[in-house]
C-alpha cells in the first residue's frame, strides 16, 4: 500500500507528456469560422478583459496564430478583439519582454474587430519578434475610442510555434 501511495504522487507530479504546451494555450484542428477552411489555431486569451465598444460588457481579445494542415507550414496571425475596431486599417503595438515597441498597420476583417497582417512577411516579422518572450502587451486606438491595452502571457511561445507547425506539414 506504501509503494502505491508513494507511485501515485510520483504520477501526479511528473509533467503531462501528452500535453506538450502550457495551460495558457490551446491548440485545436477544425473549420475556421471566417475562411471556412480547415486550419490549425494556436491561439490564448488575453489576461486583462477590455470594455466591449458599447461599454456593457467584459471581453477577452485573443491572439491566434494558423496554418493549414497539409499545407507548406506558413504560419499566419491575427489578433479577435472581440470588439468594434474600425473599418479600415490600423496600428496595432506590440511589447514584448523589455524591446522596443513594434509597430505594425494591420487591416481590418468584414467583423470590423479582427486586426490580420496584409502579407505572411508581416505575420513572420512579428513571429520573429515574440520569439522567446514571456509577454507582450498589445494596444491599439479603436476608431473614435480611447486607446486600449491588453497582456498576453506568452511563456513558451517557441515550443507551441513548433507543435503549431508539426500540424501543418
Amino acid at each position: 500500500m506504501k509503494y502505491a501511495a508513494v507511485a501515485a504522487l510520483i504520477f501526479l507530479a511528473a509533467p503531462s507528456l501528452a500535453e506538450p504546451l502550457a495551460a495558457h494555450w490551446s491548440l485545436e484542428v477544425g473549420r475556421d469560422a471566417q475562411t471556412w477552411e480547415n486550419v490549425a489555431t494556436l491561439g490564448f486569451e488575453s489576461v486583462n478583459d477590455i470594455a466591449d465598444e458599447y461599454a456593457t460588457k467584459k471581453v477577452h481579445p485573443q491572439l491566434a496564430f494558423l496554418c493549414k494542415p497539409g499545407g507548406d507550414g506558413t504560419i499566419s496571425v491575427r489578433l479577435d478583439w472581440r470588439r468594434y475596431i474600425s473599418s479600415f486599417n490600423t496600428e496595432v503595438g506590440f511589447k514584448a519582454d523589455d524591446r522596443e515597441l513594434l509597430l505594425v498597420n494591420w487591416g481590418v476583417d468584414k467583423s470590423k474587430q479582427i486586426t490580420l497582417p496584409r502579407s505572411a512577411s508581416d505575420s513572420q516579422e512579428l513571429i520573429s519578434y515574440l520569439a522567446g518572450a514571456a509577454g507582450v502587451q498589445v494596444e491599439v486606438i479603436p476608431y473614435s475610442a480611447s486607446l486600449i491595452t491588453v497582456q498576453f502571457n506568452i511563456s513558451g511561445i517557441n515550443e507551441a510555434l513548433k507543435a503549431l507547425g508539426a500540424k501543418c506539414i
